[in-house]
């Protein structure tokens, strides 16, 4: 398990970074972690680095983040997800299913192949 929560001062974002395995338990824990500290600097938009990451959830499990955690979180209906999309492939189906259901249940997500592409899409208003 690795995963680790900066502020990107620079560019006014909280970056998480996950890699290697990680299953639900440690994906929560990070998720809560990030979101706690992008309140606490009143911080809307979040980077979230999955490239090196094996995720060891099932999709049922990652539905929880979107559908239960991020309101009993208090995290702001306003807030912007931007994904950097895995390199394995079961962990990219993962972050596809992810960011698909994040988007229909009304918060702002998106996967990018790469850093530039999604410090892009976070900047935009």
């Amino acid at each position: 398990m690795s995963w680790n929560v900066k502020y990107n001062s620079a560019n006014k974002i909280m970056v998480l970074t996950l890699e290697g395995h990680l299953n639900f338990k440690e994906i929560i824990e990070a998720s809560y972690t990030n979101i706690e500290e992008a309140k606490s600097r009143n911080i809307t938009n979040l980077l979230v680095d999955c490239s090196l990451l094996l995720v060891d959830a099932d999709r049922t499990e990652l539905f929880q983040l979107p559908s239960r955690f991020y309101t009993k979180w208090g995290m702001d209906p306003s807030t912007r997800i931007a994904l950097i999309e895995p390199f394995e492939t079961d962990a990219k189906a993962k972050v596809d299913f992810y960011v698909f259901a994040t988007q229909n249940l009304g918060w702002s997500a998106d996967k990018f192949t790469n850093r530039k592409k999604a410090l892009k899409w976070l900047a935009e208003e």
